[in-house]
């Protein structure tokens, strides 16, 4: 009964930490894309931070940090220049998630079978 439950357990914690990792990869999607449409590019096209909600500023923050959006006292706007790499690193870091997330369930999987 207690193997049974840690496994369980194991399963639901990478199944949650997937859908953590989705979400903010998407909420991190959806921000870049209203800054697009909005082509705020530089600090005179800026989308004041006020016009956003709380959890697109936080993003915002979040991805000024990895230095694609710069927030300051006008407002965020893209750094345009910085967009692709980080567009592909995203991607790297998805897929290597995803495919580690795998390799764990197969273990965990594997190692009930054997049991």
């Amino acid at each position: 009964m207690g193997r049974g439950l840690l496994t369980v357990a194991c399963l639901v914690f990478i199944a949650l930490a997937c859908i953590s990792v989705v979400r903010t990869l998407e909420r991190e999607r959806r921000l870049l894309k209203k800054l697009t449409a909005l082509r705020a590019v530089d600090a005179r096209s800026a989308v004041s931070l006020d016009d956003l909600t709380d959890d697109e500023r936080d993003c915002a923050l979040s991805l000024a940090s990895a230095g694609v959006v710069t927030v300051d006292f006008d407002g965020c706007y893209l750094r345009s220049e910085e967009l692709p790499e980080f567009r592909g690193k995203r991607l790297r870091l998805a897929l290597s998630g995803a495919l580690g997330a795998l390799l764990l369930a197969v273990l965990i999987v594997a190692a009930i079978l054997r049991r």
